[in-house]
């Protein structure tokens, strides 16, 4: 009699998707998805979005993680700053900064 029978067949198979998906996955150049919040979004999310991936912006090169330490900076509560800058819907993230500004 074999050892693990049907579910043994099953195991190793599934390893072998896992093991092929993972190679296709390292062996597969990926690329940079950029964000867009669209027209119905607030500022906060334009702001987000226009700095989206990490250096795609010269405006915050660090992403929103250099935004965020950015707000914390100016001395106010940040999530009072975030909390404004949400609850603005100018249309674009141009409309956005120059309300902002």
């Amino acid at each position: 009699m074999r050892r693990g029978g049907r579910s043994g067949g099953r195991r190793r198979l599934g390893v072998l998707v896992a093991a092929g998906s993972l190679a296709l996955v390292l062996v597969t150049p990926g690329q940079v998805a950029l964000a867009d919040a669209g027209s119905n979004a607030s500022c906060m999310g334009h702001e987000a979005s226009g700095v989206s991936p990490p250096g795609s912006s010269s405006e915050a090169l660090g992403g929103m993680r250099e935004l965020t330490e950015f707000v914390r900076g100016l001395g106010a509560p940040a999530g009072a700053i975030f909390s404004f800058i949400a609850s603005l819907h100018e249309g674009s993230h141009e409309a956005c900064d120059a309300a902002l500004e």
